[in-house]
């Protein structure tokens, strides 16, 4: 089961941000990472989000991302990351039965404080079937996630992969989704993001 590091920064020292930018692709490969989201546009389109840059790398399993998190080669790298922004990590099992991302290039990202579960619950069984209709896959939904740095408590992340951003927006828009919509905003609060992918 592949898992997902997800990283939110808000970046205050460029020049030192682009030295971290050219040290750190060498051990997310070491630990089998790569990039799925690098700096993309960015479109907030529920509630808020922390930082103006978002990066989302891909592991093969939830080990190979902890490895990479905890490598101590990456620790001196990680500080020039942490001198040079406000970050909100996060790491986060992927689903089981992974799509491939070769051909997403737009994502929907979301962190979601559950309020209603039963309320939530009805969302959460009917959202698969028009997600796929509108040409999403879930990446990740509602897995094992743990806060590596930051201060935001999160019930549930989800990483939706669409063909573009384009499309993803048009999801999020849709008058199929729109009921389904309702029923989650009622039954939770909500900050989703639609980012550009690789």
């Amino acid at each position: 089961m592949s898992a997902y590091l997800i990283a939110s920064m808000k970046l205050h020292d460029h020049d030192s941000y682009e030295e971290y930018k050219k040290l750190v692709p060498e051990i997310i490969s070491k630990h089998s990472g790569k990039y799925i989201i690098r700096g993309g546009e960015l479109k907030v389109v529920e509630g808020n989000w922390p930082g103006d840059r978002i990066a989302v790398l891909e592991f093969p399993d939830y080990s190979s991302a902890r490895n990479f998190v905890d490598d101590p080669e990456y620790k001196p790298i990680a500080e020039i990351r942490k001198n040079s922004s406000t970050s909100h990590i996060w790491l986060i099992d992927g689903v089981v039965n992974k799509p491939n991302t070769t051909d997403m290039h737009g994502y929907i990202l979301g962190h979601v404080l559950i309020n209603d579960e039963i309320l939530y619950k009805t969302y959460a069984d009917k959202v698969p079937e028009v997600m796929t209709e509108l040409g999403g896959a879930y990446l990740a939904r509602g897995g094992f996630c743990e806060t590596i740095e930051g201060d935001l408590t999160l019930d549930r992340i989800v990483i939706v992969g669409f063909s573009s951003s384009n499309t993803a927006d048009n999801f999020h828009k849709s008058d199929l989704y729109a009921p389904l919509l309702n029923i989650r905003t009622s039954a939770s609060e909500s900050n989703i993001v639609i980012v550009e992918g690789l």
